[in-house]
């Protein structure tokens, strides 16, 4: 279920019709016809110092596809010590001209730092992260007081 939901907040407006099929949105035909093999690309700067504590964390990253265009952009984070290997996601919303984004709320915060990745995936359901590795090499940032 908090996958269908982080899926319909990513959506670009007018996307989520009866026919979820194709992402709601676009042709079938273009999409299904296995002519785009292409990920999407993320161009992304990560932090490279601690951030203010107690703090949402704003998240932003130029997202494009050159094939039927964006379906679905993520956000995964987890406290790097606080105890679980579980990640927990937000959907990036879509702010125009390829840019997205996505908050980590202040109350999420549960330790000295956050390890994160990005998730895209376009209408043909190729799928890029940023790092590369995405949950196996994330990025990560710590907090300061």
């Amino acid at each position: 279920m908090v996958t269908w939901l982080t899926l319909l907040l990513a959506c670009p407006s007018g996307v989520g019709g009866d026919n979820l099929s194709d992402g709601g949105g676009g042709d079938q035909d273009d999409i299904d016809d296995g002519s785009d093999t292409v990920p999407p690309t993320i161009v992304f700067e990560p932090f490279t110092d601690n951030l203010p504590s107690g703090e949402d964390v704003l998240v932003e990253a130029f997202i494009t596809d050159e094939g039927g265009g964006v379906f679905a952009a993520t956000l995964y984070y987890r406290n790097e010590t606080a105890g679980s290997s579980d990640w927990s996601s937000v959907g990036f919303v879509s702010m125009g001209d390829d840019l997205w984004s996505a908050k980590i709320k202040a109350e999420q915060q549960q330790s000295g730092g956050m390890w994160y990745y990005l998730r895209a995936v376009d209408y043909a359901q190729n799928e890029a992260t940023d790092p590369e590795k995405g949950g196996d090499d994330p990025h990560h940032f710590g907090y300061s007081d």
